[in-house]
């Protein structure tokens, strides 16, 4: 089969390391696969290049900031015009359903006579919502009505939706989805590229210290990151060496709080800015204890966390939440340990896993077994599979 996909995303965030997770193991399975994402600098000109064998399209995009995550116009119109040129596909996956995604998608589906699958990764609009509870009022009310429309009312044009959250397969249903088009699919660990490694030598990789212990948050979009902070600001009072790594980029807010907090950045708090992917299996290496924290609100509930594979991936305990997903994977699998809502309770489980090196490594070898097995890209991408066959060949999926 050849397959077209279309994300929202400029290269190297968030959803896009799902689609390219998915199609880089249907290349594998002897599929092709081409992939539209947004290029992080390009206005005028496509980009292409080959991801492990996946076509990698970036596609140009002529706003800035927040605002390039499939909203231009210019976008949507140069995907179309590109897709007619592309040729034939089998299938073609909309990865959410920004303008620049599900337009294009829709038409080129249309024009071709082929099957549109949809993906549903984040609670983006609605009540509690990721732009509803994060965004300014402003974005709020002059955007909240267009991303929801955005996010529901082209579901139902989709032969298939995957979703990545029972939380949006039960919104799903309540579209008026039909059950049985709606397939669970969460998102997965890249187990080959980010592997477990020597601390010691992960440590002098990335110049942390050896000596000290290192608890870390790792992510370009960081959801709680706030509580993560308190948290260590907390655990910092007891154990005056302890590091928290932020991998990822700083930013005006984490800066505001480390000095509220009292933490001294680049003593007690490392901002390491945006990592290159093929280095994460160091950055990861590098942590005692991983920190995931996910709070009980519903753009959480709604979501999977791609950072969840990164982390299972690299064989290190972590510290999360017993909410959404991540919470029923935690009780199934006990990767890691569960904290409560208060900034005292995660420092507690923090400074548990610290003190017992028995338990990490336990914990630690549960989180690799998940990566490698159950949430394995490998896996995750055979069902998508599944459906790609039954709709094209138009039976029930």
């Amino acid at each position: 089969m050849r397959v077209l996909m279309l994300n929202h995303n400029v290269r190297g965030r968030s959803t896009y390391f799902r689609a390219l997770g998915i199609a880089r193991q249907l290349v594998r399975r002897g599929h092709e696969v081409d992939l539209m994402t947004i290029s992080p600098t390009a206005r005028w000109g496509f980009i292409d290049c080959s991801v492990d064998g996946v076509h990698l399209i970036e596609t140009p995009d002529l706003l800035v900031g927040s605002l390039r995550t499939g909203w231009d116009p210019w976008d949507c119109l140069r995907r179309y015009l590109h897709g007619r040129r592309l040729g034939h596909f089998d299938v073609i996956h909309a990865f959410d359903n920004r303008p620049a995604v599900i337009l294009p998608a829709l038409a080129l589906a249309r024009e071709r006579g082929v099957p549109l699958c949809s993906d549903w990764a984040d609670w983006w609009g609605g009540p509690g919502g990721v732009i509803s509870a994060t965004r300014p009022w402003v974005v709020r009310t002059l955007f909240g009505w267009i991303e929801t429309f955005f996010e529901e009312h082209y579901r139902s044009y989709a032969r298939v939706l995957t979703v990545t959250s029972r939380a949006l397969e039960q919104r799903a249903h309540r579209l008026g989805i039909d059950p049985s088009l709606v397939h669970y699919v969460p998102s997965g660990a890249d187990a080959e590229r980010i592997t477990p490694v020597s601390q010691q030598e992960a440590r002098r990789r990335c110049g942390l210290p050896v000596g000290r212990q290192i608890i870390e948050y790792m992510g370009f979009v960081q959801y709680d990151i706030g509580l993560a902070l308190e948290a260590f600001a907390v655990l910092r009072c007891r154990r005056r060496g302890t590091l928290f790594l932020l991998v990822g980029p700083g930013s005006r807010k984490v800066s505001a709080l480390a000095r509220r907090l009292g933490l001294r950045i680049g003593e007690d708090l490392i901002v390491t800015g945006p990592q290159p992917v093929d280095s994460l299996t160091w950055w990861l290496g590098a942590a005692d204890v991983l920190l995931l924290p996910f709070q009980n609100t519903q753009y959480n509930i709604g979501r999977g966390p791609i950072k969840l594979g990164d982390y299972l991936a690299s064989g290190r305990p972590m510290v999360t939440h017993p909410v959404g997903d991540v919470g029923a994977l935690l009780e199934a699998h006990q990767f890691g340990v569960a904290a409560g809502e208060r900034p005292e309770d995660f420092a507690d489980k923090i400074a548990l896993l610290l003190d017992d090196a028995e338990l990490c490594r336990t914990l630690g070898q549960r989180a690799r077994a998940l990566a490698e097995g159950p949430l394995s890209w490998a896996t995750c991408s055979a069902k998508v599979e599944e459906l790609y066959r039954a709709v094209v060949a138009n039976q029930p999926v």
